[in-house]
Protein backbone atom coordinates (compact mmCIF):
# COMPACT_ATOMS: atom_id res chain seq x y z
CA UNK A 1 0.00 0.00 0.00
CA UNK A 2 1.59 3.60 -0.75
CA UNK A 3 0.15 7.11 -0.19
CA UNK A 4 0.85 7.87 -3.50
CA UNK A 5 -2.24 9.13 -4.37
CA UNK A 6 -4.35 12.56 -5.07
CA UNK A 7 -5.89 12.06 -1.56
CA UNK A 8 -3.05 12.93 0.32
CA UNK A 9 -4.06 16.67 1.47
CA UNK A 10 -1.77 18.61 3.79
CA UNK A 11 -3.77 20.62 6.65
CA UNK A 12 -4.12 24.57 6.41
CA UNK A 13 -1.02 26.04 9.43
CA UNK A 14 -0.91 29.23 10.74
CA UNK A 15 1.68 31.76 10.34
CA UNK A 16 5.38 31.63 11.70
CA UNK A 17 5.36 28.32 12.91
CA UNK A 18 8.00 25.59 12.99
CA UNK A 19 7.02 24.21 9.15
CA UNK A 20 8.96 20.64 9.28
CA UNK A 21 6.83 20.36 12.59
CA UNK A 22 3.63 20.60 11.03
CA UNK A 23 4.71 18.23 8.46
CA UNK A 24 6.16 15.95 10.85
CA UNK A 25 3.38 16.16 13.07
CA UNK A 26 0.59 15.24 10.29
CA UNK A 27 2.43 12.40 9.08
CA UNK A 28 3.06 11.39 12.82
CA UNK A 29 -1.05 11.26 12.75
CA UNK A 30 -1.71 9.52 10.20
CA UNK A 31 0.85 6.49 11.52
CA UNK A 32 -0.45 6.88 15.12
CA UNK A 33 -4.38 6.70 13.62
CA UNK A 34 -3.90 4.07 11.40
CA UNK A 35 -3.95 5.74 7.93
CA UNK A 36 -0.45 4.49 7.25
CA UNK A 37 0.78 1.17 8.51
CA UNK A 38 3.73 -0.89 8.73
CA UNK A 39 5.61 -1.35 5.32
CA UNK A 40 3.42 1.67 3.38
CA UNK A 41 5.41 3.93 1.48
CA UNK A 42 5.31 7.37 2.38
CA UNK A 43 4.83 9.92 -0.89
CA UNK A 44 7.94 11.34 -2.61
CA UNK A 45 9.79 14.61 -1.48
CA UNK A 46 8.26 16.50 -4.41
CA UNK A 47 4.49 15.24 -3.41
CA UNK A 48 4.84 16.07 -0.22
CA UNK A 49 6.36 19.92 -1.15
CA UNK A 50 3.03 20.05 -3.27
CA UNK A 51 0.80 19.01 -0.24
CA UNK A 52 2.31 21.07 2.54
CA UNK A 53 3.33 23.94 0.03
CA UNK A 54 6.78 23.76 1.54
CA UNK A 55 10.29 23.27 0.53
CA UNK A 56 12.46 20.31 0.11
CA UNK A 57 14.85 21.48 3.26
CA UNK A 58 11.14 21.50 5.47
CA UNK A 59 10.17 17.93 4.03
CA UNK A 60 13.79 16.49 4.82
CA UNK A 61 13.89 17.89 8.20
CA UNK A 62 10.47 16.41 8.92
CA UNK A 63 11.57 13.57 7.49
CA UNK A 64 14.72 13.22 9.57
CA UNK A 65 12.62 13.76 12.74
CA UNK A 66 10.08 11.05 12.04
CA UNK A 67 13.59 8.49 11.41
CA UNK A 68 14.94 9.91 14.49
CA UNK A 69 11.72 8.26 16.83
CA UNK A 70 11.82 5.44 14.89
CA UNK A 71 8.93 6.16 12.79
CA UNK A 72 10.12 5.71 9.35
CA UNK A 73 13.33 4.28 7.52
CA UNK A 74 14.58 4.80 4.26
CA UNK A 75 15.76 2.59 1.69
CA UNK A 76 18.11 3.82 -0.43
CA UNK A 77 16.89 3.61 -3.94
CA UNK A 78 12.99 3.01 -3.09
CA UNK A 79 11.74 5.35 -0.84
CA UNK A 80 10.61 5.72 2.76
CA UNK A 81 8.60 3.62 4.65
CA UNK A 82 6.68 3.28 7.38
CA UNK A 83 7.90 1.85 10.63
CA UNK A 84 5.76 -0.27 13.42
CA UNK A 85 4.65 3.32 16.30
CA UNK A 86 5.59 0.25 18.92
CA UNK A 87 8.92 0.38 17.52
CA UNK A 88 9.50 3.59 18.18
CA UNK A 89 12.60 4.57 19.91
CA UNK A 90 10.72 6.57 22.58
CA UNK A 91 10.08 4.11 24.60
CA UNK A 92 10.51 0.26 24.84
CA UNK A 93 8.64 -2.23 26.83
CA UNK A 94 10.57 -5.86 25.74
CA UNK A 95 9.24 -9.02 26.28
CA UNK A 96 11.49 -10.20 28.48
CA UNK A 97 9.37 -7.18 31.27
CA UNK A 98 6.20 -8.63 30.31
CA UNK A 99 7.06 -12.45 30.88
CA UNK A 100 5.01 -12.40 34.22
CA UNK A 101 1.10 -12.60 33.92
CA UNK A 102 1.36 -9.48 36.47
CA UNK A 103 3.08 -7.17 33.88
CA UNK A 104 0.62 -6.84 31.50
CA UNK A 105 -1.78 -5.99 34.35
CA UNK A 106 0.60 -3.29 35.56
CA UNK A 107 0.70 -2.48 31.98
CA UNK A 108 -3.22 -2.07 32.09
CA UNK A 109 -2.78 0.13 35.01
CA UNK A 110 -0.56 2.57 33.46
CA UNK A 111 -3.02 2.39 30.08
CA UNK A 112 -6.35 3.86 32.73
CA UNK A 113 -3.84 6.90 34.24
CA UNK A 114 -3.28 7.65 30.30
CA UNK A 115 -6.02 7.20 28.63
CA UNK A 116 -8.36 8.74 31.03
CA UNK A 117 -6.54 12.01 30.71
CA UNK A 118 -5.75 11.30 27.15
CA UNK A 119 -9.78 11.45 26.65
CA UNK A 120 -10.17 14.68 29.07
CA UNK A 121 -7.70 16.48 26.62
CA UNK A 122 -9.69 15.32 23.17
CA UNK A 123 -12.72 16.28 24.53
CA UNK A 124 -10.93 19.70 25.17
CA UNK A 125 -9.28 19.53 21.53
CA UNK A 126 -11.46 17.52 18.92
CA UNK A 127 -12.71 18.55 15.62
CA UNK A 128 -15.15 17.08 13.30
CA UNK A 129 -12.63 14.66 11.91
CA UNK A 130 -11.37 13.43 15.06
CA UNK A 131 -15.40 12.55 15.90
CA UNK A 132 -16.05 11.30 12.42
CA UNK A 133 -13.26 8.42 12.93
CA UNK A 134 -14.20 7.71 16.01
CA UNK A 135 -17.37 6.83 14.81
CA UNK A 136 -16.07 4.72 12.25
CA UNK A 137 -14.39 2.62 14.52
CA UNK A 138 -17.59 2.17 16.52
CA UNK A 139 -19.40 0.77 13.49
CA UNK A 140 -16.84 -1.07 13.18
CA UNK A 141 -17.21 -2.48 16.40
CA UNK A 142 -20.77 -2.89 15.92
CA UNK A 143 -20.23 -4.92 12.86
CA UNK A 144 -17.39 -7.14 14.21
CA UNK A 145 -18.01 -10.95 13.39
CA UNK A 146 -15.05 -12.43 15.13
CA UNK A 147 -12.41 -11.22 17.89
CA UNK A 148 -9.84 -9.88 16.07
CA UNK A 149 -11.02 -7.23 14.18
CA UNK A 150 -13.53 -6.38 17.10
CA UNK A 151 -9.76 -5.59 18.90
CA UNK A 152 -8.77 -4.09 15.91
CA UNK A 153 -11.64 -1.59 15.96
CA UNK A 154 -11.04 -0.74 19.67
CA UNK A 155 -7.90 0.03 19.49
CA UNK A 156 -8.30 2.16 16.53
CA UNK A 157 -11.02 3.98 18.40
CA UNK A 158 -8.51 4.34 21.28
CA UNK A 159 -5.96 5.67 18.66
CA UNK A 160 -8.63 8.26 17.53
CA UNK A 161 -8.99 9.75 21.00
CA UNK A 162 -5.38 10.43 21.34
CA UNK A 163 -5.12 11.61 18.16
CA UNK A 164 -7.55 14.28 18.90
CA UNK A 165 -5.50 15.60 21.62
CA UNK A 166 -3.77 17.08 18.71
CA UNK A 167 -1.02 16.29 21.13
CA UNK A 168 1.59 13.80 18.82
CA UNK A 169 3.73 12.58 21.57
CA UNK A 170 0.08 11.82 23.63
CA UNK A 171 -0.55 9.53 20.62
CA UNK A 172 2.74 8.03 20.42
CA UNK A 173 2.77 6.75 23.98
CA UNK A 174 -1.38 5.69 23.57
CA UNK A 175 -0.57 3.44 20.19
CA UNK A 176 2.57 1.77 21.78
CA UNK A 177 0.86 0.81 24.73
CA UNK A 178 -2.30 -0.88 22.97
CA UNK A 179 -0.03 -2.38 20.32
CA UNK A 180 1.99 -3.98 23.17
CA UNK A 181 -1.41 -5.57 25.24
CA UNK A 182 -3.22 -6.24 21.43
CA UNK A 183 -2.15 -10.08 21.45
CA UNK A 184 -2.74 -10.29 25.62
CA UNK A 185 -6.74 -8.69 24.78
CA UNK A 186 -6.62 -10.69 22.22
CA UNK A 187 -6.71 -13.99 23.99
CA UNK A 188 -8.25 -12.99 27.00
CA UNK A 189 -10.76 -12.10 24.65
CA UNK A 190 -11.21 -15.98 23.15
CA UNK A 191 -12.49 -16.67 26.69
CA UNK A 192 -15.48 -14.97 26.67
CA UNK A 193 -19.23 -14.67 24.29
CA UNK A 194 -18.47 -12.65 21.63
CA UNK A 195 -21.72 -10.94 21.13
CA UNK A 196 -22.91 -10.18 25.03
CA UNK A 197 -18.89 -8.64 25.28
CA UNK A 198 -19.54 -6.73 21.94
CA UNK A 199 -22.47 -5.14 23.12
CA UNK A 200 -20.84 -3.93 26.73
CA UNK A 201 -17.87 -3.10 25.26
CA UNK A 202 -19.60 -0.89 22.49
CA UNK A 203 -21.61 0.53 25.09
CA UNK A 204 -19.15 1.77 27.12
CA UNK A 205 -16.82 3.06 24.12
CA UNK A 206 -20.55 4.87 23.02
CA UNK A 207 -20.42 7.08 26.52
CA UNK A 208 -16.81 7.89 26.36
CA UNK A 209 -17.82 9.43 22.48
CA UNK A 210 -20.87 11.11 23.79
CA UNK A 211 -18.95 12.74 26.30
CA UNK A 212 -16.03 13.79 23.68
CA UNK A 213 -18.40 14.73 21.48
CA UNK A 214 -20.30 17.21 23.92
CA UNK A 215 -16.77 18.33 25.08
CA UNK A 216 -16.62 17.56 28.56
CA UNK A 217 -13.40 16.98 30.16
CA UNK A 218 -14.68 15.52 32.97
CA UNK A 219 -17.02 13.20 32.08
CA UNK A 220 -14.92 11.58 29.11
CA UNK A 221 -12.01 11.18 31.93
CA UNK A 222 -14.44 9.46 34.15
CA UNK A 223 -16.21 7.34 31.12
CA UNK A 224 -12.51 6.14 30.05
CA UNK A 225 -11.51 5.32 33.58
CA UNK A 226 -14.97 2.70 33.98
CA UNK A 227 -14.64 1.02 30.93
CA UNK A 228 -10.70 0.23 31.16
CA UNK A 229 -11.94 -0.79 34.89
CA UNK A 230 -14.80 -2.84 33.62
CA UNK A 231 -12.35 -3.93 30.97
CA UNK A 232 -9.76 -5.16 32.95
CA UNK A 233 -11.72 -7.29 35.29
CA UNK A 234 -13.50 -8.89 31.84
CA UNK A 235 -9.55 -9.82 31.16
CA UNK A 236 -9.04 -11.27 34.74
CA UNK A 237 -6.74 -8.70 35.49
Amino acid sequence: MTLENPGYTAPQRAARVDLPSVVADEIRKRIVVGKLVPGDKLPTERELCDAHKVSRVVVREAISRLRHEGLVASHQGKGVFVASPESGRFLEISEQSLARPDSYRQLFELRLVLESGTAALAAEHRDADDLKAMEQFLKDMRSTKDYQSFVTADIGFHRAIAAATKNPFLGLFTSFVDMRLKESISLALESLDLSPTVKISVAEHSSIFACIRSQNPARASAAMRVHLTNASRRFGL
